[in-house]
């Protein structure tokens, strides 16, 4: 079973698959469960019966090692259809059931209502060896888990359909002629779904001859047994399965003997069970390869115990509306629960077991799946007959009964709790993805990403999931880094920056990415890993600074400011003073200032000494001084108005001084000419350097004394922008005089 199918014929087996199995589900829907169920308690058969009858649906996953003997001669998809085929062809002798029953030969009637159902559960049995394999070469990637659960959708969606048509036909006529109509569709629509299963690719060649299905089975069985992890999975399976086994065949017999509801509105019951299956499929498609099978695992076993319960305290009477509403939440819950717990354990199976031993564990699979449901059934009808027997009422006899699956399902729960997580999220985790309308619009997105055909689409959804910031979409986006096309890969990383916090999965792909992407996405990659603190960091975005690629270089400056490298500012600040690159200029004097160290402002002092250095670029370094000499934010609104009119540079000056007069109700005539002086010729630095000094006179603090001794400095002076600066600082001064103590 080690060949892989081409992906075109995957999905061309799929497409066959899928509607086999929407087919197959209708006709699956009419001649099991419920109906069979309600069948024979309209011939009058007993709760034993009832039970065997649900039992014969488990007892047929024995039969699977003859179907493995048919894999060897006739190969894994004929011997599937061949089977699947005298499934449905064993039911015929159930139309004979209601001559019989005309004829008052009801035991007959009940017996051979019994023979059928058996052959049908043999020969189906015989088949199933080919279900888990035939999945497992029609979904080998990631999306395994999805399609599990997609099938499960159809095969619900098309079971709702069944039922809707079975409800229908018995709200009009409840007699045994309706059943046989049932019978007979559902029968012949198997017969078409079989029919397809022979379309299916083959996808390797059959086992040896010589090698027994038992031998193998048992061998492969011991191996895996000495696995503590699939010991675990096998006892948890067990144990739900028991408790599962005994609950499921009795739903809709609890409706109608606690209740006493008739067929028709049971059949409407079974409706709602499977909009509750359809609604866990709708769920578990989103999210069971994202998250992983494990948490979704225990969930839906955790439901199907919180689902029992309401059985166990449920009063057994009521209003009309009262039993109706109860007991349709009751099937849509339990049923999201049994049918969640199986779609997620059959996940969880195929990402513990290797693929070459999926034919043979699967085995195991279904006889425990087997085992438990039909030693449940048997279990369940036996018990409800014996405390009948003892005189208790329907209800109360109900309510023991429920107590005793609650307890069964919450030890297998316990024991599901120590599972290996096999990479998936933890249950608080996964929890809280579930009620974040957040992430489950972002897995949504996800999904349509996976699905997505046109390239054009996929940098729109990319940058859709980068504004939702969910780290479920992070995570998973990262994949999209291995793609050729540019846009694909910068929205997946941008996406990224959204984010609250790093996981370690989403940092070591950005740390990757910063290696590797240079002249591409490096440079996003080092903003990112700074913007988060990632200190693994430090030491590639050190190399980064010497990268040809001065994006790269220049992000790697500010991402080591926001590290706090105090390594790094002695490296940055080498870089800052040797390019002429602005893109490298700008990002250095941003590092700088997030630094925020008295280390800053003889750097920046020292670049704006480069008679090089662009203007704009200057206006960046002396908004920074501002910013780290703690100049009052106004500077900048001040700053603005000298930088679009420069020429007005000493009116706005004036105008603050007047505002700082007005302010401090004090008022200094020496200030206003020094000022001006200063600001219309640099060489009139001395007065002003003259009336800084005897104003901080003794209280004079480290920044202040630095601009004080640069203000003499006629390399700095001669700049017009940082004159108006060196003003707006002493105009500050003399406002707020505790300034002077920085």
């Amino acid at each position: 079973m080690s060949e892989q199918l081409s992906s075109y014929r995957i999905k061309r087996g799929r497409r066959v698959f899928n509607s086999y199995s929407a087919v197959n589900s209708f006709s699956f829907a009419l001649v099991t469960g419920n109906t069979v169920t309600l069948y024979a308690m309209a011939l009058g058969a007993s709760s034993t019966v009832v039970g065997l009858l649900g039992a014969f649906m488990y007892l047929s996953f024995f039969a699977i090692p003859l179907g493995k003997l048919g894999v060897a001669r006739s190969g894994l998809v004929r011997t599937f259809a061949k089977n699947w085929m005298m499934r449905n062809w064993s039911l015929l002798p159930l139309l004979a059931i209601p001559y019989l029953a005309s004829a008052r030969l009801h035991g007959a009637a009940i017996l051979m209502l019994v023979l059928g159902v058996f052959l049908f559960n043999l020969f189906r049995g015989m088949g199933l060896v080919a279900n888990n394999p035939v999945i497992g070469f029609l979904a080998p990637g990631k999306d395994r888990g999805e399609y599990i659960v997609r099938l499960s959708l159809i095969n619900n969606a098309t079971a709702l359909l069944a039922t809707l048509f079975l409800g229908f036909l018995l709200w009009h006529n409840e007699g045994i002629e309706t059943y046989n109509l049932v019978v007979l569709i559902g029968i012949v629509t198997g017969i078409a779904a079989s029919a397809l299963l022979f379309k299916l690719p083959e996808p390797a060649s059959p086992p040896p001859a010589g090698e027994t299905a038992r031998s193998t089975m048992l061998s492969c069985a011991r191996e895996a047994m000495r696995e503590p992890n699939f010991r675990r999975f096998v006892a948890s399976y067990l144990v739900i399965g028991l408790g599962i086994g005994m609950a499921r065949p009795f739903i809709a017999v609890y409706c109608k003997a606690v209740y006493a509801q008739g067929d028709g509105v049971v059949a409407v019951f079974t409706v709602f069970s499977s909009l509750g299956a359809l609604a866990m499929g709708a769920v578990m498609r989103l999210v069971i390869d994202r998250l992983g099978a494990r948490p979704m695992y225990i969930i839906f076993a955790s439901i199907t115990l919180a689902s029992l319960v309401p059985a166990i305290v449920s009063p057994g009477i009521g209003t009309a509306l009262f039993p109706f509403a109860f007991l349709a939440v009751l099937s849509a819950v339990t049923n999201m629960g049994f049918a969640g717990q199986e779609s997620a354990a059959q996940a969880y199976f195929f990402a513990m077991v290797p693929k070459e031993r999926i034919l043979d564990l699967s085995m195991v699979y279904y006889f425990i799946l087997g085992g438990t449901g039909a030693a449940g059934a048997v279990m369940g009808g036996t018990f409800l007959d014996f405390l009948s027997s003892l005189g208790l009422s329907p209800a109360a006899s109900f309510r023991l009964f429920f107590l005793v699956c609650v307890c069964l399902v919450a030890c297998g729960v316990r024991i599901q709790r120590k599972l290996l997580d096999m990479g998936s999220y933890p249950v608080r985790d996964t929890l809280a993805v579930l009620f974040s309308p957040r992430d489950m619009r972002a897995l949504t997105l996800l999904r349509k990403l996976d699905a997505n055909e046109d390239p054009d689409e996929e940098t729109d959804i990319i940058a859709e999931l980068g504004e939702i910031a969910s780290t479920v979409s992070a995570e998973e986006l990262l994949s999209r880094l291995a793609s050729p096309r540019f846009a694909v890969r910068y929205e997946a990383l941008q996406s990224v920056s959204s984010l609250e916090r790093l996981s370690g999965r989403v940092r070591d792909a950005l740390l990757a990415e910063l290696k590797t992407g240079e002249f591409s996405t490096a440079a996003l990659a080092a903003r990112l890993l700074g913007q988060f603190r990632a200190h693994q960091a430090v030491s590639t975005l050190r190399e980064a600074l010497k990268s040809p690629d001065y994006r790269l270089a220049g992000e790697a400056m500010l991402a080591l400011a926001n590290l706090a490298d105090a390594r790094g500012q002695f490296m940055v600040s080498e870089v800052l003073l040797s390019t002429n690159n602005p893109f490298m200029l700008v990002r250095g004097i941003q590092a700088m200032e997030v630094y925020g160290s008295t280390a800053s402002i003889p750097i920046l002092l020292d670049l704006l000494r480069n008679d090089a250095l662009p203007e704009h670029i200057a206006d960046e370094t002396i908004l920074t001084l501002s910013t780290l000499m703690l100049v009052p934010k106004k500077f900048y609104y001040a700053f603005g108005d000298f930088v679009r009119e420069r020429k007005r540079a000493g009116l706005i000056i004036l105008d603050a001084i007047e505002e700082a007069f007005s302010r401090s109700k004090r008022n200094d005539p020496s200030l206003r000419g020094i000022v001006h002086d200063f600001m219309s010729d640099h060489t009139q630095d001395n007065p002003f350097v003259r009336w800084l000094l005897d104003f901080g006179k003794g209280r004079t603090g480290v920044y202040s004394a630095l601009l004080i001794s640069v203000a003499l400095d006629s390399d700095l002076n001669r700049l017009e922008a940082f004159r108006f600066f060196l003003c707006f600082w002493a105009v500050s001064l003399f406002e707020k005089p505790a300034l002077i103590e920085k």
